[in-house]
């Protein structure tokens, strides 16, 4: 099965977070417009942890990007060091890497990569809008 030539971003490197890393996203990939991800949100702090939900009433508002072809390899080094994922050991990773099946604004759903949280959950605030972009604003973040 081909890898999927989408990522979802739905924390940090929202476009309107203006993290630096999205200077990388806009190097390998282009915005495909916003989308959303059958999962639960939870606030970690300085950013969020997404955990993947079979449940249609648990959304996670985000991103879409299309990789641009040869820069696949590129852009995942640098995001998983960001993201604490290490594709051969998930037990030591603070996020895994995974497909998933995403919901554009417009069209039919489409397999994604997305950074999912792997760690307990189970003291962790959730963000119930499953946005984090709001959750920022409702903390009196200028995003």
């Amino acid at each position: 099965m081909d890898a999927p030539p989408f990522l979802f971003v739905y924390g940090t490197l929202r476009e309107h977070v203006a993290h630096p890393m999205t200077d990388l996203m806009k190097r390998c990939a282009t915005p495909a417009g916003r989308a959303w991800l059958r999962g639960k949100l939870f606030d970690l702090g300085e950013y969020p942890g997404a955990v993947l939900s079979q449940d249609d009433s648990d959304r996670i508002a985000g991103e879409l990007y299309r990789i641009e072809p040869g820069q696949e390899a590129i852009l995942f080094a640098e995001l998983d060091r960001y993201e604490d994922c290490d594709p051969d050991d998930a037990s030591a990773s603070e996020y895994v890497r995974v497909r998933a099946q995403v919901q554009p604004e417009e069209g039919g759903p489409l397999e994604a990569w997305v950074y999912q949280y792997n760690r307990p959950t189970d003291r962790l605030e959730r963000i119930v809008s499953g946005d984090y972009c709001a959750q920022l604003r409702a903390k009196g973040k200028n995003i």
